[in-house]
């Protein structure tokens, strides 16, 4: 806690920091300034002193070879070898002091000519024991001079660098001055509006909370008891306030509080709790049980004594109602989800769609979580004895349907009579209806299949780029047969994705086959794959005959079928129904876009392996 000597006191040293800063900004500034000095006497003058040195040690090697082209061989030779390796010195210490923009060319040019000039000599010695002097002048007068020209020039254009880079950095030195100097200048311009800033922002926070004191008083004194005072410190006048504040509060409380209308209240949401015919118990921010009604005594088997102040898992064992409830109270949206929880009880199974409310007090503060368990087993039977009841229809429909199938197409084919023309059109349709039918009995089959609580994905880690080629390649032959044009585009470098490759293969078939269906002559069909927001997006995109608006939102329903008097073909109204639960066993989501007579592109997402999965 800080009293109000320290506050003012920490004032003072804030300006007394602003000062430090102002006078530490000036120093750093003569330093740099300094520094700056220092390098360009370092570097550019020691440059121009090491190229002045090599210029000599070449200007001796030059006279050398003169000396050896005028026959003196051997002082000649020698004179040249002790100045390589003075050149050579001054060289690699240039090398090491690069510090000017084109610099490292000259040098690296510098030692390329150097190289062909020592060889140039080495050729002249060779030539020593089988030329004269005339014909040794000769050839040094042709190649050995210019390339000793050429270094000449290499050097001065290396000592121009270095020179010219040594008058900017005085120019810019004095620039740099210049600006440390208005750098200083308007830093203690700032520090001054800085500190009166800081003193009359300090003065108004630490006399704002006795004014508010003030005004709150009389508030009280006018008779508004709920007039609060803010806490924003914890010096005297803090401590002044937070006295003031449970003075209020207690004049509140006992204005407004009845201790009969406080337990009426109460035993109303006890009755309330006790009569609800599902489960339901009341937890505490800890997730303890501090409240349960007699349905949830009876499936759980427990009492309201024995189960009051547990953790609600050491009652209810199903532990992923815990990440459920946690997810719910952290504000994830999972209210639009069906969240059905299995439980045993006394060889009887139940199922409970868990419904999830936060009890707030009047400062919104949550004090309580509310779990109802909603019964929802009979319905759970009805949707099983449904699925069954579709599976066993298809079952035994199938049979018949096949014999059928068969007959007609002995028919058909004319095994056992000819057929005359009329004959031959209602055969084709009567085959073309059990083809629909046998379309729509596998359909429902596999629906009843996906919908089965024993169905089990066969999930692993794919890649969905292998998935799209192996998916589109059954279907070139008929887009080249009705000129469609079929391809697809996948993203590099896509992630593997978690799935069961069977479905998802399912799941493309479907789309293109209905993209086929869809397309006429010269129209294209696309399958495009990318990853966005942590997902892996497929995409098949067509430029059909499109949807009509009344059915985008539809189409993934159960046997609806696109109402259009152009379109001669028709689905069994399944496909998509089961696309949509295949896609979202796998965690992700499906939807369509679509312009009536421009196209239309379905997407569906899934999710991507990783190593939590």
């Amino acid at each position: 806690m800080r009293s109000l000597r320290q506050k003012f006191s920490m004032i003072y040293l804030c300006l007394v920091i602003i000062i430090a800063l102002v006078g530490m900004i000036s120093v750093f500034s003569f330093y740099g300034l300094t520094k700056t000095i220092d390098g360009l006497l370092t570097d550019n003058y020691k440059s121009l002193k090491i190229i002045n040195n090599m210029i000599e040690a070449l200007e001796r090697q030059d006279s050398a070879i003169l000396t050896y082209t005028s026959g003196n061989l051997e002082l000649g030779l020698k004179d040249f070898n002790s100045n390589i390796d003075k050149f050579l010195m001054w060289y690699y210490k240039e090398q090491n002091n690069v510090t000017e923009a084109g610099e490292k060319e000259l040098v690296a040019q510098i030692k390329d000519h150097y190289m062909e000039y020592i060889n140039s000599f080495d050729q002249l010695t060779s030539m020593a024991d089988e030329k004269n002097q005339e014909q040794l002048m000769e050839y040094y007068t042709i190649s050995i001079h210019p390339i000793f020209l050429l270094l000449k020039d290499d050097l001065q254009a290396l000592w121009d660098l270095n020179e010219t880079a040594m008058f900017h950095g005085k120019e810019r030195t004095a620039q740099n001055a210049q600006t440390s100097t208005y750098l200083v200048l308007t830093v203690s311009l700032i520090a001054a509006v800085g500190g009166f800033l800081v003193s009359k922002f300090f003065a108004n926070k630490f006399t704002r909370p006795v004014e508010q004191l003030t005004e709150s008083m009389k508030e009280v004194q006018a008779g508004n008891l709920d007039t609060r005072i803010d806490i924003v410190s914890d010096d005297e006048i803090g401590q002044l306030s937070r006295e003031f504040n449970k003075m209020t509060d207690r004049l509140l409380s006992f204005e407004r509080s009845t201790l009969g209308k406080v337990m009426m209240e109460k035993s109303k949401s006890l009755a309330i709790v006790r009569s609800i015919a599902d489960p339901l118990m009341v937890l505490d921010n800890e997730y303890k049980i501090i409240l349960v009604n007699k349905a949830f005594e009876d499936i759980f088997q427990t009492q309201e004594v024995k189960a009051y102040k547990k953790h609600f898992l050491e009652i209810v064992k199903i532990s992923e109602l815990y990440d459920y409830i946690s997810s719910i109270l952290s504000g994830d949206d999972m209210q639009n989800k069906e969240n059905i929880f299995y439980h045993e009880s006394n060889n009887t199974y139940y199922y409970f769609n868990v419904i999830i409310n936060k009890v707030k007090d009047i400062e919104s503060k949550m004090n309580g979580i509310v779990v109802l368990f909603q019964n929802v087993t009979e319905l759970k039977e009805l949707e099983k004895m449904k699925t069954n009841f579709i599976s066993t229809i298809s079952h035994e429909f199938k049979t018949p349907l096949t014999s059928v199938m068969m007959g007609a197409s002995l028919l058909a084919d004319c095994n056992i009579g000819s057929l005359n023309e009329t004959q031959k059109d209602v055969l084709s349709s009567v085959e073309e209806d059990c083809q629909k039918l046998a379309n729509l009995v596998d359909d429902l089959l596999h629906l009843a299949k996906l919908e089965s609580a024993k169905y089990v994905y066969d999930m692993a880690p794919a890649e969905i780029d292998r998935i799209i080629k192996n998916a589109i390649k059954p279907f070139y032959q008929q887009a080249e047969s009705k000129a469609v044009e079929l391809y697809y585009s996948i993203e590099q470098d896509l992630p593997k994705v978690y799935v069961d490759q069977e479905r998802i293969t399912w799941v493309l078939n479907n789309l293109i086959v209905n993209a086929l269906k869809y397309t006429k002559s010269g129209d294209k069909i696309s399958i495009i794959a990318y990853i966005q927001d942590d997902m892996i997006h497929v995409a098949i995109e067509d430029t059909g005959i499109g949807i009509p608006e009344e059915y985008v939102n539809k189409i993934f329903e159960q046997f609806v079928q696109v109402e259009n008097s152009d379109l001669e073909i028709r689905g069994t109204g399944l496909g998509l129904s089961i696309a949509k639960e295949i896609v979202h066993a796998h965690g992700g989501t499906i939807w369509c876009e679509s312009t009536l007579d421009e196209g239309s592109c379905f997407t569906f997402t899934l999710p991507i392996f990783t190593t939590n999965i």
